[in-house]
Order: structure tokens, then C-alpha cells, then sequence
């Protein structure tokens, strides 16, 4: 079998890859609540979706589902320390079908309500409002 020196091996920029979508809890009860992520990870909680799980674009509501590939807007709540781009309250856009999903999660005494935990360099970018 070939081996390969630690020393030849291409770096990265992250140690924690969330390139595979997941789903689910990510373990923490009441007693808890998350206030540091690692490395250049992003909490994000969805903007631009409803109660009813509906996503809006252009003023119309559709299901998730319909839409499971495409961009989603979310605002940043919390961020790593070696995120470069983002600020916590920036609103960020991204591929919908990329990183581990969260819901009611207790955040620095907030409670996210329904969220992704992505790698900064699954970003497209960062948006505001216009004027």
C-alpha cells in the first residue's frame, strides 16, 4: 500500500467540512445554550422563510422542497474565529442544499428558530436592503 508524507498533503482553509446537506438536533437540551463555533464555521438563521415553511421569492411563497437547490438568505448569529468576510447581523446568501440544518436552538440568549451551520466558502456573498 502507498503512503503519502504528511508534508505532501495540499492544506485547507477548514478542519470542518460541511459540504454534505444534514438534517437534525445537534444534541443540546435546555440546560444549554451555544456560544462559540469553531474554525470557519457560520450559524445562520433563515430570513426569508415563513411559519409554514414556505420560501419567498419575488413576493411569492413556495414550498422548500421546490426550491432545493437554489439560494437562500439568512441572517449570520454567530461566527467562528476564522471567518474573514462576515460580521454577526450581516444578511448572507447560499446554496440551499449545503451544510447541517438546526431548529430551536438557544443562542447566546437567543433562540434560533430555524438555521444552518455552513463554511464561510459556501457564501455567494453578503447583502442589504436598498435604500
Amino acid at each position: 500500500m502507498a503512503q503519502r508524507s504528511i508534508d505532501t498533503l495540499a492544506t485547507q482553509k477548514h478542519c470542518i467540512d460541511l459540504t454534505a446537506n444534514g438534517e437534525g438536533d445537534i444534541g443540546l437540551t435546555d440546560d444549554f445554550e451555544l456560544n462559540f463555533i469553531f474554525d470557519d464555521i457560520l450559524l445562520v438563521e433563515y430570513v426569508d422563510e415563513n411559519e409554514t415553511g414556505e420560501i419567498q421569492r419575488n413576493g411569492i411563497f413556495v414550498p422548500t422542497n421546490a426550491v432545493n437547490k437554489a439560494w437562500r438568505k439568512a441572517k449570520v448569529v454567530l461566527k467562528g474565529p476564522k471567518v474573514e468576510y462576515c460580521e454577526v447581523g450581516d444578511v448572507v446568501i447560499f446554496p440551499h442544499n449545503l451544510g447541517v440544518a438546526i431548529s430551536n436552538l438557544d443562542v447566546n440568549g437567543t433562540k434560533v428558530k430555524k438555521g444552518i451551520f455552513l463554511n464561510e466558502d459556501r457564501l455567494f456573498g453578503i447583502c442589504k436592503l436598498k435604500d
